[in-house]
């Protein structure tokens, strides 16, 4: 029996091999790049804090299982996750500074907004809902 034939009849069976491995983490890497760099944040602060996974568990209000997830770096996490997790860790992970009068204050070069923007964002306008003629 030749090496390349040894090999072949032994071969993993799984699904997840290296070839499908590389194409996951080609198809997936523009938000998989950020995702590690927040798990390495993630850590880091734990560290700091002297946190185990179970603490920050607690402080999240999920399961240990859940934080073991997030800190593997391979989930798309939502910005509500990430919210929660900057709150509880008292930091910030993705470096965006969003001043608060940025949401009430009027454009530049208006005197004041034009209609009550106070739970608008940007000055977004809905549309009037298009109903029956009366």
């Amino acid at each position: 029996m030749s090496t390349l034939d040894y090999l072949k009849a032994n071969e993993h069976k799984s699904e997840r091999g290296f070839l499908s491995e590389a194409q996951y983490l080609k198809d997936n890497w523009g938000w998989l790049k950020y995702s590690y760099a927040i798990a390495i944040k993630v850590r880091s602060r734990m560290s700091e804090l002297g946190w185990t996974q179970k603490q920050l568990a607690e402080a999240l209000n999920c399961t240990q299982q859940h934080i073991s997830v997030l800190l593997n770096g391979r989930v798309n996490m939502t910005l509500e996750t990430l919210a929660k997790l900057e709150e509880a860790m008292k930091c910030s992970l993705i470096n965006v500074d969003i001043p608060t009068s940025y949401f009430n204050s009027p454009r530049i070069g208006e005197t004041k907004p034009a209609i009550d923007t106070s739970r608008l964002v940007d000055g977004y306008i809905p549309r009037k809902k298009k109903g029956p003629k009366r």
